[in-house]
């Protein structure tokens, strides 16, 4: 029969002396997941590979190589939350006080440890670290909250705005799109159907013009589709390999007249999502879209997937979309290609509602998009979606109530306009 563990979180012991390493992996493998190490490097390469499943460092001062004080920095340094405790014989007090003092251990030992006191402090270490996870846990949810009610509220203004222009603009465009279908055949009549003297200028203003009202009419239909929000099935399985070289042979020829290098990489034992297909594809597409606008010859795109957990065991599949192209300025930062009418590009024929529309479905889906420039240059897109379709579906109803609260606000404040 297997022993059911205290806590879900590991515990690694780093020292030189293999007796106390074999002695304490005795004394509480039954309680803990217990993994040993007899010096720093090792002990590191543990923490790389199992990041915040350990919860405890345990870890000797004086060994051969790194000592344990700086393990425990370069630790804080990767998984900050882990709980480090200092063992030292008492001929190391002053560097044990000054390393809890500093912020670098969370509590020291002296060696030889009674194995009582020494279980109570990894209780109370482990219930330390579990306390940490949910603090930030907690944090990271109300931010999340702030930014989605947020953006909840601009979607559902955008929507009704989009839904308001679709109403007044589309039939005064259609008068407009008439008339200038019209103006040549009537220009003849006036001039008694003799040549004119400049052909080209009728003929280029019409382009210009018919070019420009299917450029408005365009700005309105992506408007009204990047602000519906409504809750998402998903209830289709796909391929991640299969629907990024789907989504890459439509652009294909975009790619390659714009000298655009594309590549893609599908962690081995990648599943497959359940997603709402159509969203989703729409979604990947507009991605696209957004990468050949604002790329120049030259620039290069990877799109990766693999699979995450985070602190409390969830798992999430992570897309990330990742390009060295150069845009915006020193003071644009990722999380303004999320507003509505920002454009990477500034050129008077982009339009700035893809990404709108690429964080609703996001969210519809219960998942999350976040963006951040490199350096020197170039943009990191990362898609966060629970792989169960029915776990984390409090963010996209948190989403959906936002809008639809939106909308009425909105729909009160036109009204009283």
């Amino acid at each position: 029969m297997i022993q059911e563990k205290v806590s879900r979180y590991h515990i690694l012991y780093v020292d030189d002396e293999e007796r106390a390493l074999h002695y304490f992996q005795k004394c509480f493998e039954d309680e803990y997941v217990i993994h040993t190490a007899t010096n720093a490097a090792d002990g590191y390469r543990i923490i790389e590979e199992f990041g915040s499943r350990i919860g405890i460092l345990m870890t000797d001062q004086r060994m051969p190589g790194e000592t344990g004080v700086e393990l425990m920095e370069r630790v804080r340094l990767l998984q900050p939350n882990m709980i480090r405790i200092l063992v030292t014989a008492f001929t190391d007090y002053e560097t044990a006080v000054k390393c809890v003092n500093d912020g670098r251990a969370w509590r020291y030992l002296h060696k030889p440890m009674d194995p009582d006191h020494l279980a109570a402090v990894l209780a109370e270490g482990m219930e330390a670290y579990q306390a940490m996870l949910h603090r930030d846990r907690l944090l990271y949810e109300k931010a999340d909250d702030i930014r989605t009610q947020l953006m909840a509220d601009k979607v559902s203004g955008m929507g009704i705005l989009a839904e308001g222009l679709n109403h007044h603009l589309r039939n005064a465009l259609t008068v407009v799109r008439a008339f200038i279908d019209l103006a040549p055949m009537k220009l003849m009549e006036e001039i008694d159907a003799r040549h004119p003297q400049d052909p080209s200028f009728w003929i280029e203003t019409q382009g210009q013009a018919v070019s420009q009202l299917d450029r408005i009419q365009n700005l309105l239909t992506n408007l009204a589709h990047a602000s519906h929000a409504r809750k998402l099935e998903r209830s289709e399985e796909v391929n991640m390999a299969a629907i990024f070289n789907e989504t890459y042979a439509a652009y294909s020829g975009h790619f390659m007249e714009k000298q655009i290098r594309f590549d893609a990489e599908v962690a081995i034992g990648m599943p497959n999502l359940f997603v709402h297909g159509e969203r989703f594809r729409q979604m990947l597409r507009l991605l696209f879209i957004e990468e050949i606008t604002h790329l120049q010859p030259g620039d290069q795109i990877l799109l990766r997937a693999h699979i995450e957990q985070d602190g409390l065991g969830e798992s999430y599949a992570v897309i990330t979309l990742t390009d060295n192209g150069c845009w915006g300025g020193p003071n644009d930062s990722g999380a303004n290609l999320f507003d509505p009418f920002y454009t990477r590009s500034r050129k008077p024929d982009d339009f700035g509602v893809n990404m709108m529309a690429c964080y609703v479905t996001m969210h519809l889906h219960g998942g999350t998009i976040s963006a951040r420039r490199l350096e020197p240059q170039g943009l990191e897109l990362s898609l966060r979606l629970p792989l169960d379709p029915k776990k984390n579906c409090q963010e996209a109803e948190q989403f959906l109530r936002g809008t639809l609260a939106g909308d009425s606000r909105w729909s009160s404040r036109l009204r009283a306009a």
